[in-house]
């Protein structure tokens, strides 16, 4: 590889996002592997977005079309390393993001795209708690549902190749952009995710509480895993306000309360009774076979050790 092309580019678009951009670029300065060029993608700003690119040497692009896609697009088609890694500009990358990435490449060879999860280090307390715990059973349904990894846009990794290839990113696409292409690149390679392998990024999504947070996302996966749709529930809405509403704060309490009501409601009706004591009948009716079977052994360990002597006296009296 000539030495003025780096082993990656990192693309990151970017939306009037100097609150967030800084934290970002620093931790990949921090990076334990250094061979790579940075890439923010203005995507229409009209704060400092542009001015904190230049003043941590990345290279600056500006897309004039609206939409996330369009300036992943726009970032992957100027990228000039032979693996693009992209995240987003309100993410902070663990030190060895890059040359984990790398390891996962330089390993196997039919590997076409690599990522990995995420964990949120803002936001109510119920969408922390959610993306600890409940997002890496999400993910390894999701993958059984579609029928291959779902690769996030905050933690993704692609072969330039592999990338030119499929023709890039649907720029149709507001939201979805990095799972529909991940999909497309599955049909011409491997593709890997490990949901262990995290990145942390903003809850902001979530600030008016997780269950108005999963709205937004719950009808376009039901379009996506069902009717193999990306286009449809396409309408985003704007996520630069105050990152944990009045809403958000007190949702996870009022979640909490009503998962509990309806605990005691569902373990309550006459069928969940039943089953309850049809499942207490038949344990009881194991435990009888179970003590039976143990007396059974029991007996045949006496005749067995019986027999043996009467054998042995046999054989000493014989001779």
């Amino acid at each position: 590889m000539p030495k003025d092309r780096p082993i990656f580019s990192i693309v990151i678009p970017a939306f009037n996002e100097e609150r967030f951009l800084p934290r970002c670029l620093e931790s990949l300065k921090n990076q334990d592997f250094k061979d790579f060029e940075i890439i923010v993608v203005d995507n229409n700003s009209t704060d400092k977005t542009a001015e904190i690119a230049k003043k941590f040497g990345a290279i600056l692009l500006f897309e004039k079309n609206q939409g996330v896609a369009f300036a992943r697009q726009k970032g992957f088609q100027s990228a000039r390393g032979e693996i693009i890694a992209t995240t987003d500009a309100d993410t902070i990358l663990p030190k060895n993001w890059l040359s984990r990435i790398f390891e996962e490449f330089k390993k196997d060879k039919d590997l076409v795209a690599f990522g990995g999860s995420c964990e949120f280090y803002s936001g109510p307390i119920s969408a922390k708690l959610a993306s600890k715990f409940l997002l890496k059973p999400f993910l390894f349904l999701d993958k059984i549902f579609s029928g291959g990894w779902s690769l996030i846009g905050c933690n993704m990794a692609i072969k330039k190749e592999a990338f030119l290839r499929v023709g890039g990113f649907n720029t149709n696409l507001k939201l979805n952009e990095d799972i529909e292409i991940s999909h497309r690149l599955s049909k011409i390679g491997k593709i890997i995710l490990d949901p262990d392998f995290k990145v942390k990024t903003s809850g902001r999504r979530y600030r008016n509480g997780l269950i108005l947070g999963l709205i937004t996302y719950c009808l376009p996966t039901i379009s996506r895993v069902l009717f193999k749709r990306y286009d449809k529930f396409q309408r985003f809405p704007p996520v630069r306000k105050e990152e944990v509403s009045l809403l958000g704060q007190i949702s996870f309490p009022i979640l909490s309360f009503f998962i509990f009501l309806f605990l005691i409601f569902h373990f309550s009706t006459p069928k969940i009774v039943n089953a309850k004591n049809f499942i207490a009948k038949n344990f009881n009716r194991v435990n009888i076979i179970e003590s039976k079977i143990k007396n059974d052994l029991s007996k045949v360990r006496k005749l067995k050790f019986k027999n043996e002597r009467n054998l042995y006296y046999f054989r000493r009296w014989s001779k």
